[in-house]
């Protein structure tokens, strides 16, 4: 008679998040992270535009370069910058307003910049009219980091679930590679619709209007951010 072999997790994944905090916590801090960073904002409506307009293999340089940007908050928080950086009136000025100023300028250049030729294949590794990996890179990095209340965010999630205390290296680890793959995945997920969208707007003029109410929207973004207080 065969036994019923029942498949667990390796024992070392297991240790090191319950060194960190209880799974049953893990999986509520990966679900909060999930809910905040599905929910559409600039950084979705970025990798929406993008999968529209690049496909969704040029995408990813933004979406790497929004995980970058995700990231480097998160360490911020994580090492207590954050409430620095938060009670300094000067930094957190001139973090807010690089970021409205960068989300207008893409803005700006959605509604009045030229629209792509036609992409016959979401995959092909040419962009349409000149922009370059670097360029997408920026775009995602910038949005990310441009809204200095993502430090907030992350300043009042993490010790919510870390105890530093008892964490080791590994435990945070994991805690910045559930954020980097649930927050990548997000955003690809926002460019796999953008690039499906693009069978929708083949025609010039509807991909002209798509980019231009995209771009309307990251500009009204910026100005609420800009005339919002802390």
């Amino acid at each position: 008679m065969c036994a019923l072999v029942v498949p667990t997790f390796p024992g070392s994944l297991t240790r090191s998040i319950e060194d960190m905090m209880p799974l049953d916590d893990f999986l509520a801090y990966c679900m909060i992270l999930f809910i905040a960073t599905i929910t559409p904002g600039p950084n979705m409506l970025l990798a929406t535009n993008h999968g529209v307009n690049y496909g969704l293999s040029r995408t990813v340089y933004s979406g790497l370069g929004n995980l970058a940007g995700n990231l480097l908050l998160a360490l911020v928080s994580i090492l207590g910058l954050g409430a620095v950086l938060m009670a300094s009136g000067v930094v957190f000025n001139a973090i807010k307003w690089i970021g409205v100023l960068y989300l207008m300028f893409v803005g700006v250049r959605m509604v009045f910049g030229p629209v792509s030729r036609d992409i016959s294949k979401d995959e092909s590794p040419q962009d349409s009219f000149g922009k370059r990996g670097y360029e997408l890179f920026a775009d995602g990095f910038v949005i990310a980091i441009g809204n200095p209340k993502g430090i907030l965010f992350f300043s009042a999630l993490f010790p919510q679930f870390i105890r530093t205390s008892h964490a080791t290296v590994g435990s945070f680890l994991i805690i910045f590679i559930a954020l980097g793959i649930i927050g990548f995945g997000c955003y690809m997920l926002y460019a796999v619709f953008g690039a499906r969208l693009n069978v929708l707007l083949k025609m010039h003029a509807y991909r002209r209007m798509f980019n231009r109410i995209t771009g309307s929207v990251l500009i009204g973004t910026g100005l609420a951010i800009a005339f919002s207080k802390r």
